[in-house]
This record gives C-alpha cells, sequence and structure tokens, in this order.
C-alpha cells in the first residue's frame, strides 16, 4: 500500500479491536488495543511531519457483523476520518451460511460508503482459533468467514489486514487468560502488521514467543477457565444477551493525541 499521511483514524469493531486482553485493559480500557496502538504510530508520522492528528474508537465488546457496518459505521461517517480500520465476524462466524450473502452485502456497501467519503480503508479478516483444541472443531467456520472477507476486500482492492494467517497465533502465549482476546504481545503484533500494511516508518519491539509467559496450561486453570469464560458466555448466548450491552465505545468522539515525555508499555509514546 502507498505510504499517505494520515491526519485522523477510526476504528470499528468488537471486542478484539476494543483491547480486551491487553497488558492494562483491566485498569483502563484506555490505551490499550492494538487500534490504540496503531492510532501512535500513525500520530507519530503526522506530528514528524508537523501534522495534528485524531483518533476515535468505536468497537465495542459483543458486536456483530451488522452492529459494526451500520451503527459504527455511521458513526464513523459523521467524522469524516482519513482512515477506518474495520474488524468484524469474530461474532458471527457461528451464524448459519445462509446469512453470509447479507453479511458479504453489508460489507459491500460500507466499503462502498467509506470509498465514496474518501476515506481509506483496511479490513481486517478473523482469528483462526487453533491455539485451543476446544475451538479446533469450529476452525473451518472462521476461515469460512475470512475467505468472505477477504473475497469483499479483494473485490474492491481493500488492503486486508490477514489476521487468519498470523502463524504465531496458533500459540497460546499471544492469547490473555480468556484464551479468546489478544495478550498485549498479541495486539502488538496487530498492530505492527497493520503499521507494515500501511507503509508506516514506526514500530513496537516485539518479544520472541521463548519470552512470553502465556496462560496456566494446568488443569487446574483449564478448569477454572471453563467456569470463568466459557460458562458465562454460553449463558450469554442462551439469553440473547452480550458482553457490550450497557457499555459506551471508550472513544465515541475524537481525541487529539500529543507527545508525552514519558513511554508506558500499554499505552505507547502518546495520549490524548
Amino acid at each position: 500500500m502507498a505510504k499517505y499521511l494520515y491526519r485522523s483514524y477510526i476504528a470499528i469493531g468488537d471486542s478484539l479491536t476494543e483491547g480486551l486482553g491487553d497488558f492494562d485493559f483491566a485498569v483502563s480500557r484506555f490505551g490499550c488495543g492494538w487500534a490504540d496502538r496503531l492510532a501512535e504510530l500513525l500520530a507519530r508520522s503526522a506530528h514528524e511531519a508537523g501534522e495534528s492528528f485524531k483518533y476515535a474508537n468505536f468497537a465495542l465488546r459483543g458486536s456483530s457483523m451488522f452492529d459494526i457496518l451500520t451503527a459504527q459505521l455511521e458513526d464513523a461517517i459523521v467524522l469524516k476520518p482519513d482512515l477506518v480500520t474495520i474488524m468484524a465476524g469474530a461474532n458471527d462466524f457461528m451464524r448459519s451460511k445462509k446469512t453470509h450473502p447479507q453479511l458479504k452485502a453489508l460489507l459491500r456497501g460500507a466499503i462502498v460508503r467509506l470509498r465514496n467519503e474518501g476515506v481509506h480503508v483496511v479490513v481486517a479478516n478473523t482469528v483462526n482459533p487453533t491455539h485451543v483444541p476446544l475451538f479446533r472443531p469450529i476452525r473451518h467456520k472462521a476461515k469460512r468467514m475470512s475467505e468472505l472477507i477477504n473475497s469483499v476486500a479483494d473485490e474492491y482492492q481493500v488492503p486486508i489486514l490477514d489476521i487468519f494467517e498470523i502463524k504465531e497465533f496458533r500459540h497460546l502465549e499471544l492469547w490473555c487468560d480468556d484464551r479468546v482476546h489478544f495478550s498485549g504481545h498479541g495486539h502488538i503484533k496487530i498492530a505492527n502488521r497493520a503499521a507494515r500494511l500501511l507503509s508506516l516508518e514506526h514500530g513496537y519491539e516485539e518479544q520472541s514467543l521463548d519470552e512470553i509467559v502465556g496462560p496456566d496450561r494446568s488443569l487446574r486453570a483449564k478448569i477454572a477457565w471453563v467456569f470463568r469464560d466459557v460458562v458465562p458466555y454460553v449463558v450469554r448466548r442462551i439469553k440473547g444477551v452480550t458482553s457490550g450491552d450497557g457499555l459506551e465505545p471508550k472513544h465515541d468522539k475524537y481525541i487529539k493525541l500529543v507527545r508525552k515525555s514519558k513511554v508506558k508499555k500499554a499505552s505507547g509514546i502518546f495520549s490524548a
């Protein structure tokens, strides 16, 4: 992708873009997640060119493709950003294949709307759930969703942030304790992939897998995980509610990213 100076960026998506699982998310979700980290890199490039930079993140846990490509999309368009990233589908690949034509139409419509507004678009596909044996039987559904997303992105020649094919995510070290959200190390890896896709000169230092302490693999930890994370998810599915019900996006309007004097692990080199 050709290099371009972005002065504004909006992320739309679900919990993966909201930043769940990042190092300090349990303390504060602000400054956490791959999109927030990417915004910091974009801000650095803008500031080095003598430009200001603003950022919003409408992503919210539990959001479906319909939520993301309708309400979140419309909110983003109102703010007239230079760049929008779309990460959707993780909460949809368990749906019937009969819904795929509708989902494909939604994604097509979103890309067309954004392009017509002069917005640069990057589309991310879904995770490849092979890092937990319990998830492996549904890998084909995730693959089918990623192929759907890839096909629409290819149709409109939109850059693809290919999460599904990042081999390191086969390892538990890049996932947080709930095993469904990226760890801080995982968020850093995706931010760096996105930065390279956008031809940015800056990135974050990454640790090798053997330097990272991943989730506890003991039987006791696995049993605790089932009761702490799996059972509540199943209950929400049965009740038809999401983990995002009652919550608001962390940045539902632009924040200005400015240089900081000190570096912090979770939020990098810029802050609002």
